[in-house]
């Protein structure tokens, strides 16, 4: 029964879904009115996910034809060394808006140590992001134009690791214009102010990774425990929408917690609404 149960949960790191949810807001332009945005985040390119994987799923993701990617983090699992690879095959996404991306606990080397050791290297992944031509975020945002339309697209570092700043995203921005934030963790949601941010965009937690019947998991990376583990978090302050990923920690194997390309398709509308 162990030996099913595990070669199951190993089948299912393979069956990478596409989760796909509709934002409508009066805050999205009608320029922007259709446009799909692309959440890809957690690849964990390492021993458990090898370089042909990273290039199958740059396929997938470009035969969605989408129009904005954006990279949630964690593109390695346990050495850095991993990031020039992945981002060789990363450099290959499509996106006419653009792509761009920040960095999760993984990309800066510590592997769980945190910040307040000092021993945080980012520079790896910081290069090889710049290297593929994609737009690193970390506390830094830019508007993204469209027929004379406007969004605004921001990122944070990550929590554990770095000291995530919102202030950048929300710079120059008015209570019309619709902002959409990338944090890898999803936790800091509970950092933001009402208003500031319409949508945040967020991996980390794996769904759980291991889960019974996807409803709950034993254990999920968060200070707030079961509540951003996974799909559409409504708080007091801003919309989250939490990927599964796509690779793994160890163990490598997900139960009920099936990898996920999230698609995200912005509607221009007189009320705001969602729809997973």
């Amino acid at each position: 029964m162990v030996a099913g149960i595990i070669g199951s949960g190993f089948a299912e790191t393979y069956r990478i879904e596409v989760k796909k949810f509709t934002v409508t807001s009066p805050d999205v332009p009608a320029a922007f009115d259709g446009t799909r945005i692309v959440l890809l985040t957690d690849i964990h390119r390492g021993w458990f996910f090898p370089q042909d994987r990273v290039r199958k799923l740059v396929e997938r993701v470009n035969a969605l034809q989408s129009d904005l990617v954006l990279l949630g983090g964690d593109y390695v699992y346990a050495n850095t060394d991993y990031e020039a690879s992945c981002f060789a095959e990363l450099a290959r996404l499509q996106a006419p808006l653009g792509r761009f991306a920040v960095l999760g606990n993984h990309d800066y080397g510590t592997y769980g140590r945190g910040k307040r050791d000092g021993e945080i290297d980012p520079t790896p992944a910081i290069e090889a992001i710049r290297g593929a031509g994609i737009t690193l975020l970390d506390n830094q945002a830019e508007w993204v134009d469209k027929a004379g339309a406007r969004i605004r697209v921001g990122g944070v570092g990550d929590v554990k690791e770095d000291t995530p700043q919102y202030a950048p995203t929300v710079e120059g921005t008015g209570a019309g214009d619709f902002v959409i934030l990338v944090s890898h963790n999803p936790d800091y949601a509970e950092e933001l102010p009402v208003g500031a941010v319409d949508l945040t965009l967020s991996g980390h937690t794996h769904g759980g990774q291991i889960t019974f019947f996807g409803l709950w998991a034993p254990f999920v990376p968060s200070e707030y425990g079961q509540k951003y583990r996974t799909g559409l978090v409504v708080t007091g302050a801003t919309t989250v929408i939490v990927s599964n990923g796509i690779g793994t920690i160890f163990p490598p194997i997900r139960l009920f917690a099936r990898p996920q390309i999230v698609e995200i398709t912005l509607r221009s509308g007189p009320s705001a609404a969602l729809q997973p």
